[in-house]
Parts: C-alpha cells; sequence; structure tokens
C-alpha cells in the first residue's frame, strides 16, 4: 500500500497515528522454516541484509508482513546507512557492516494469517493480528501507534529530527500497490 503526501499534521478519532522511519519499505514473507525479505519492486533482499534470515522464528503463523527496513546509528534511523548497505554485493563487506550497524525490519501491517489474505479486513484488526504473531526482538519490532492526537506526535517527531508521521484511517483495508488517502504522510 502507498502513501499519500499532506503537508499539514491533523488530529482526528478516526486515524491512528505512527512515527514514520527513514528506511526502505519492504514485504516478508515468512513461514515454519524460511524468511523472503523483497522491497517495492519485488527485489530479495536477504543477500544484502543475512542478519534477518532468521526472523521466521520470530512469528508463530505463517504470515506476510509489510515493514521499513531500517539501520538505526546513534539512536536514530539513517536512511544513507541503509541504502549504503542495500548496495554492497561483497558478502565479507555486508558481514563486517551487519555487525557494525545491524538493520531491523520495523513492521506496519500484516496482510496474510493463518492461510488466508486479510488485507480486507479494517487496519485496527490487522494491528491485533500483527502484535500477536510477532515475537519481537532487537531485530523485529511492530510499529507503535497513538490514536486522536496526530498534531502532538507530529510535534515531538520534528523536535527528535525524524521524517514525519504517518496518520492511518483505522477502517481502511490494505490497498495493494495502491495510492490512497487511508494512509497519508506529514513530513516534517
Amino acid at each position: 500500500m502507498l502513501i499519500y503526501e499532506m503537508q499539514d499534521a491533523f488530529n482526528s478519532p478516526d486515524y491512528i497515528y505512527e512515527i514514520k522511519f527513514d528506511g526502505i519499505r519492504c514485504i516478508a514473507y515468512l513461514d515454519e522454516t524460511s524468511t523472503d525479505l523483497r522491497n517495492k519492486r519485488n527485489r530479495p533482499m536477504l543477500q544484502m541484509i543475512p542478519e534477518l534470515t532468521d526472523l521466521y522464528k520470530q512469528v508463530s503463523e505463517k504470515c506476510i508482513l509489510d515493514g521499513e527496513l531500517i539501520v538505526l546509528k546513534s539512536g536514530a534511523p539513517d536512511f544513507f546507512e541503509i541504502q549504503r548497505r542495500l548496495l554492497m554485493t561483497d558478502p565479507f563487506k555486508i558481514k563486517l557492516t551487519a555487525n557494525r550497524f545491524p538493520a531491523s525490519l520495523l513492521l506496519y501491517d500484516i496482510l496474510y494469517y493463518k492461510n488466508k489474505d486479510i488485507t480486507r479486513l479494517p487496519l485496527i484488526e490487522r494491528k491485533k493480528y500483527l502484535e500477536d504473531v510477532v515475537a519481537e526482538n532487537n531485530l523485529i519490532t511492530v510499529s507503535r501507534y497513538i490514536e486522536n492526537e496526530g498534531i502532538k506526535l507530529f510535534e515531538l517527531a520534528k523536535q527528535q529530527k525524524l521524517e514525519g508521521i504517518v496518520a492511518k484511517r483505522k477502517e481502511s483495508p490494505y490497498w495493494q500497490g495502491k495510492r490512497s488517502k487511508d494512509w497519508i504522510k506529514c513530513k516534517v
């Protein structure tokens, strides 16, 4: 699902609000024995992000998850570092970089759960499934959200020099490959 861009943050009881982290959007396909990470162009990512190979061990069910690959430096997302990693081809350099600046997957949504496509369920329901299926650790985590207070979260993101926030309509389905006003980016 693609994000619609808007200028100003807003408050609404119909939306949840999440921090917009500066990373690379991807889809994770996880089953009982394997992990497959793909970017928006369906390019396999694990060769460049080998530290995430065992993510499948962190979920309780076969699932498909939507998230963002990020690298933290000094506690903040560093887009240059994750982008640099994805351009690497030398396995030795990739391993060195992964040890120094490990990537992690920040999850926003779940698309497939218990052998069912759940993209038509409301976002707020999918968020509950996402929290149930993932056992978080330093390599995989679920994005936290707040309700109603988009402007306050935007101001906090601004203070922390983050990219901004995303407002997501609680009742929205997941529109695969489409841009929708159900998810709105408010950039700093």
